[in-house]
């Protein structure tokens, strides 16, 4: 049951940050490539899924770090949450823009914005580290990428034609080999 809600969450998560509005936002708050590197992160912890997922029903340790990455994603739902919240309150802000009050008019944009915008950087740093220590952890539970194919094969070379010169036997064995 938790792998399938694990497995729908990050789905989700994947949605938003693939989102044009998330994009926008994360632009002009200037955490883009942290989102990227996020993302990043995410994708070999998603990797790892279905090994992990395999060996929680034997691996305490395993059990506990799907357990974290459970926690952790719905942290990043709501840190992505917030910044849609966000691109949501700036769009209907400057729809607004000629009813604002005086005192929003005095004080500048620059100290509005920089709470909000080292509140998220702070939260989003935490997720990264956080999320940076899950990935390393991968070799402690010994979990690897299930179907990963070896870089390099030892294929030997098939085929029906007969090199004569390369067949060594008795003679009528040969003969009858190459269809003489």
């Amino acid at each position: 049951m938790a792998e399938i809600v694990l497995s729908a969450l990050l789905t989700v998560v994947f949605e938003k940050l693939a989102s044009e509005n998330l994009k926008k936002i994360s632009r002009s708050k200037g955490v883009d490539s942290e989102l990227k590197k996020l993302k990043r992160l995410l994708e070999q912890i998603q990797d790892l899924l279905n090994d992990a997922l395999q060996k929680e029903i034997s691996n305490k340790a395993v059990k506990r770090w799907l357990n974290g990455l459970q926690h952790l994603a719905y942290d990043i739902d709501d840190l992505l949450d917030d910044l849609a919240t966000e691109a949501m309150h700036r769009e209907l802000t400057d729809e607004s823009g000629a009813s604002t009050s005086l005192v929003r008019k005095i004080i500048p944009t620059c100290c509005t914005n920089f709470s909000l915008n080292s509140r998220m950087r702070s939260k989003l740093d935490n997720i990264t580290i956080k999320l940076q220590e899950l990935v390393e952890e991968k070799d402690n539970l010994g979990l690897s990428v299930k179907g990963e194919s070896p870089r390099h094969t030892n294929r030997r070379l098939q085929t029906s034609l007969v090199d004569a010169s390369s067949i060594v036997g008795r003679e009528g064995d040969k003969d009858v080999g190459l269809g003489v």
